[in-house]
Parts: C-alpha cells; sequence; structure tokens
C-alpha cells in the first residue's frame, strides 16, 4: 500500500497542446525531466535541452505487456541525441530526459555511470527489453557522488509507471508487483536467492542495504538464501522486506548490495543470473 509518507512529491507542468512536452521537477533529488512524444521531440529548448542528461527511449507496448526500451547519455546535450536518435532509431514513440536541475548540471562522468544504472534498473524488470547491445559501464565517478546519484533511480522509475512502462521486478514467488499484470510467465519464476549465491553473484555474509530512504534497514544474506535482519532470519528477501515495512513488500527491490562502487539490488544480481543461464543455455 502506498501512503503519504512513501510518495515523493513532484511539480508537473502540464502544457496546452500535446505536441510540447510534460515538464517535471523533484526538488529532492535535484532533478528535471521532460516526457516527449517522438514527432514532436525537437519542440523542447535547444537553450534548455542541449545539456548534459541521461534519456530512456520506450517503444509502443506489445500485445504481452512488455516494452522496448533504450538508455542512452547525453554528455554533450540530450536534445541533439534525441535528433541523432530520430535519424538512427525508428522503435522508438516516447522518451523520457532526465537533467540535473542546478546551476551546474551534470557532467560526463555523472551521466555515464546513471547510463548503466538505469540499464540496471530496466534490464531488470521483468516487461522491459533493453535494446542496448552491452550494459553502458563507467566505474570512474567516485563512490560518494555516487549516493548522490543513486536518489534519482526512485523517481525515474515512479514516472516511467505514471506514463505506463512500470520497471517493477518479479517478487519471490515470480509475480510482478504491477496492477496490470502480463500474462506472460515470469522469466524469473523459481529463482530463489540461493540460486543466485550458488552462481557466483552473491558470497555468503554480504551486508545488504534497504533502498528506500523512508524504510531504513541493513540485513545479511546467509548461505541458504535466507537474510537476517535485527537477529531474525527470513527465508526470502521479500519476507525480509516486508517485516521492516510491515507489509508485503517486493524484496528483490528493496533490498541492495552496498560497496565501493555503489548499490546493487538484488533485482539486478538475479537479473545477470538469468541472462548468463539463458545464454549459456
Amino acid at each position: 500500500m502506498t501512503t503519504h509518507d512513501t510518495a515523493l512529491p513532484i511539480t508537473t507542468l502540464l502544457p496546452d497542446s500535446a505536441a510540447e512536452p510534460v515538464v517535471l521537477f523533484d526538488q529532492h533529488a535535484a532533478l528535471r525531466f521532460a516526457i516527449v512524444e517522438r514527432d514532436h521531440a525537437l519542440r523542447i529548448s535547444a537553450e534548455e535541452w542541449d545539456r548534459p542528461g541521461v534519456y530512456i527511449l520506450l517503444d509502443p507496448p506489445s500485445g504481452d505487456g512488455s516494452w522496448g526500451c533504450y538508455v542512452g547519455k547525453a554528455p554533450a546535450g540530450i536534445r541533439t541525441r534525441l535528433r541523432d536518435h530520430l535519424r538512427n532509431k525508428d522503435h522508438w514513440r516516447r522518451a523520457v530526459l532526465v537533467q540535473r536541475d542546478t546551476t551546474f548540471g551534470f557532467n560526463s562522468a555523472q551521466v555515464a555511470w546513471l547510463e548503466g544504472r538505469l540499464y540496471d534498473l530496466l534490464d531488470a524488470a521483468e516487461d522491459a527489453r533493453p535494446h542496448n547491445g552491452n550494459r553502458p559501464s563507467d566505474e570512474t565517478l567516485p563512490p560518494f557522488e555516487r549516493a548522490s546519484l543513486e536518489n534519482a533511480v526512485l523517481p525515474i522509475s515512479r514516472i516511467l509507471r505514471l506514463i505506463g512502462y512500470d520497471p517493477a521486478t518479479a517478487d519471490d514467488s515470480g509475480t510482478v508487483s504491477t496492477t496490470t499484470k502480463s500474462s506472460r510467465t515470469s522469466r524469473f519464476y523459481g529463482i530463489t536467492l540461493k540460486n543466485v549465491l550458488d552462481a557466483g553473484y552473491l558470497t555468503p555474509g554480504a551486508s545488504v542495504v534497504s533502498t528506500n530512504s523512508v524504510w531504513p534497514a541493513t540485513g545479511v544474506i546467509n548461505a541458504d538464501g535466507s537474510i537476517t535482519v535485527n537477529g531474525t532470519s527470513h527465508p526470502t528477501p521479500s519476507a525480509a522486506a516486508g517485516a521492516v515495512k510491515g507489509g508485503a513488500a517486493n524484496g528483490w527491490d528493496f533490498w541492495a548490495v552496498e560497496d565501493a562502487a555503489g548499490k546493487t539490488t538484488l533485482a539486478t544480481l538475479r537479473a545477470r543470473f538469468v541472462d548468463s543461464r539463458d545464454t549459456s543455455s
């Protein structure tokens, strides 16, 4: 259940015409967003949007509820990159643009790291199908800056859900945590944390932290795939997250491993395990 405590206040500017972009501001994370339609993508202001940022190109949803997407960075300016994608990519119909709403904005290292983080978000999502050939990667960003950029992920995911592109992952039962569920069989069905451990994507004894600042918590991954929180062992990630929140929760999204490289959700690690298994089979 969503409460006012977990809601993120976002200011939305709705234009008179559907041809104009919808612009949103998140003061908490100091971000500015734009939602643009392909046919009117270049109506965004060159002065405002030819600045560094990241973007997500979105395909029309398929009949089974899945949707293609492409995550990109624009260190020299988002509007210029959109112009390139209008010529070179014909699959997308809508785009979400992200900039830092501050005097100096993003730098090239920040947008490169955030590009990889958003790819992880969408690669782990049950209904998303990233078109990126490989995971974008740039690990030159200092750890303290990564922690700050992590605050951008939650509002981006909620804006995607708002416009019908929910990046939710499957929970422990393999069910997608959305109000509109795809009829497809979950590719994560039957995958346990023990499977991810045995494949070497996690190490017994690893610490996990909450990704939700409203519900701060820490836990420890056990060798049998359970998670210990406050001295109590819980059999699944969702059970451990539910104990923290006092209600139902998707633990694969709730918990993340934190190290010098930043936070990596259990959903991301599970997606990497499933991708490697499918590739080798």
